[in-house]
């Protein structure tokens, strides 16, 4: 059986622990590991793979989209969209063939290759989709990828509303960490911001738990 109570009960002493001796999101990674089963490893795997830019090709999201997990099939769906939109409004903005830069066929994908007006077309299939061209549109570099991260650490949330001590959990927490991690090597104050974020949403979330 899964030991998901023992973790998550765990996860605010984690996060008060690397919070007083420095983020080092690859220990903190480990430590959930070290607690998890092989086939909940697995799917940690998963979500670390995509964080690098090397496996997130088509045969990567085609697998990732069956998968058993409900978080890693929701979550990487919504991180292809990001994507894959991204790809599309750089390549409109700089006059490149849109259909080279897309991973995967599918109908949202056939719209950003023809699709007209400033989102596509894609606002009849994707409630996400005009939210990340806002995104897009903001020409300071750092507030756009802040705001990108707020979209996925939202997502996360979304994914996770009702769920309580399973593995969805501890796959939004790692994801959240890990866009911890990569703010604390971009802008340390922006990373201490978001990790005490992390810290309050751990802590409330396990308050909300235990009167579950």
């Amino acid at each position: 059986m899964a030991n998901y109570h023992y973790i998550i009960a765990g996860l605010p002493d984690l996060v008060l622990d690397f919070e007083s001796s420095g983020f080092d999101f690859d220990s903190l990674r480990d430590q959930i590991v070290s607690m998890s089963s092989p086939e909940d490893s697995r799917c940690i795997e998963w979500l670390l793979f995509a964080q690098k830019e090397e496996y997130l090709n088509h045969h990567f999201y085609r697998a990732a989209l069956k998968s058993k997990n409900k978080f890693i099939r929701e979550y990487l769906k919504f991180d292809l969209e990001i994507r894959n939109v991204q790809a599309a409004f750089i390549a409109r903005k700089n006059s490149i063939d849109i259909s080279e830069q897309l991973v995967g066929e599918n109908e949202f994908t056939d719209l950003l290759k023809i699709g007209k007006g400033a989102d596509f077309g894609l606002s009849s299939i994707s409630e996400s989709a005009p939210t990340i061209i806002k995104v897009l549109e903001n020409e300071n570099i750092l507030e756009r990828e802040q705001l990108l991260d707020n979209l996925r650490w939202n997502k996360a949330n979304e994914i996770c509303t009702f769920n309580y001590f399973d593995l969805n959990v501890i796959l939004s927490f790692l994801l959240k960490a890990s866009i911890v991690s990569r703010w604390n090597k971009l802008d340390r104050k922006r990373g201490a911001q978001i990790f005490r974020q992390l810290v309050n949403e751990v802590k409330g979330t396990y308050k909300s738990e235990n009167n579950y």
